[in-house]
């Protein structure tokens, strides 16, 4: 088991066998720079844990030529693809690795049977998922609001 998803906020409360059983669950996937991870207005059925690498979060070029304005960076112990795992929706931001990287990947379907098999499991694997989400979007709020002054 990797270093980065033992110690992993997602999986935060869990113990060690449930941990490796989720970890299993997982594909390990590497990505050279500029490789694609996820693309804006294609459909997206994974959610990835980063392990290793910087990636790219940017809205692509209305235009259609390329990369637009960059929104953030990822990098070991962020999520990608969670907004698609929880609305069904298809991406409306491109990721991409900004170095070699490597990530698990989950499958959204297999995940949510995994999730729904032990409802305690679960609970805790979404909370820490919803914690995640609220601290960025403070974290945004509060890049906003220095804007504003």
């Amino acid at each position: 088991m990797h270093e980065t998803f033992s110690e992993h906020w997602l999986i935060r409360d869990i113990d060690s066998a449930s941990k490796l059983a989720f970890f299993d669950l997982g594909e390990l996937v590497t990505v050279a720079p500029d490789d694609v991870v996820i693309e804006a207005n294609v459909p997206n059925q994974s959610i990835y844990l980063l392990l290793e690498g910087a990636f790219k979060v940017f809205l692509p070029d209305r235009r259609g030529q390329g990369a637009g304005r960059t929104l953030g960076h990822r990098g070991p112990g962020d999520l990608i693809g969670e907004y698609s795992f929880i609305d069904d929706m298809q991406p409306t931001v491109t990721v991409s690795a900004s170095t070699a990287g490597l990530m698990l990947r989950f499958d959204h379907g297999l995940l949510r049977e995994y999730l729904d098999h032990d409802p305690s499991l679960g609970g805790l694997v979404y909370r820490n998922m919803l914690r995640y989400l609220v601290d960025r979007l403070r974290a945004q709020d509060e890049e906003l609001s220095c804007l504003m002054i």
